[in-house]
């Protein structure tokens, strides 16, 4: 019987899966409470009022968890023993829809790379972002391995 790489991890590994998510869930209202005492109610405001945003960040964050989880996992045990740079890719197209997408605290960040009139503009264009990376993130499931089917009678060997 065959089993998806990426469900054995999860079946494995869920605390893992479960706290990598709520860490990126979390960490815009962390880094927006360094600014104000508000942050929290801000944001879970902002996720009330944008249905949309909320989400492709809820199914970016469980994503985020999920790849990491697999990245962490395929390291540390050889399935195929082939190194693959859609990893890289991935992890930079987290880090980039994050901050572009997600995260108007990242504009202390966004603001020495780009004009503040380019960064208001880009926030509009916020799904969008965030599509993409989440794209990019399936994209490194699959590179990495995950939806490859392996034997569940197979034991991997670290």
């Amino acid at each position: 019987m065959n089993e998806i790489l990426l469900v054995r991890v999860i079946k494995e590994k869920p605390l893992l899966v479960v706290a990598l998510a709520a860490v990126m869930f979390f960490v815009t209202p962390v880094i927006q409470s360094f600014n104000t005492s508000l942050a929290f109610e801000i944001w879970f405001r902002d996720l009330y009022q944008k249905p949309l945003n909320s989400s492709l960040y809820i199914i970016f964050s469980i994503l985020f968890g999920m790849f990491m989880t697999l990245y962490l996992y395929s390291r540390n045990i050889c399935i195929d023993c082939k190194t693959s740079k859609a990893t890289k890719s991935g992890i930079s197209g987290t880090i980039l829809g994050f901050m572009i997408g997600v995260c108007p605290a990242c504009f202390s960040f966004i603001g020495f790379l780009v004009p503040l009139s380019a960064s208001l503009f880009l926030t509009s264009f916020a799904p969008i972002f965030m599509t993409a990376s989440i794209a990019i993130i399936l994209y490194s499931i699959y590179r990495v391995g995950g939806f490859k089917p392996i034997s569940v009678n197979r034991e991997i060997e670290p």
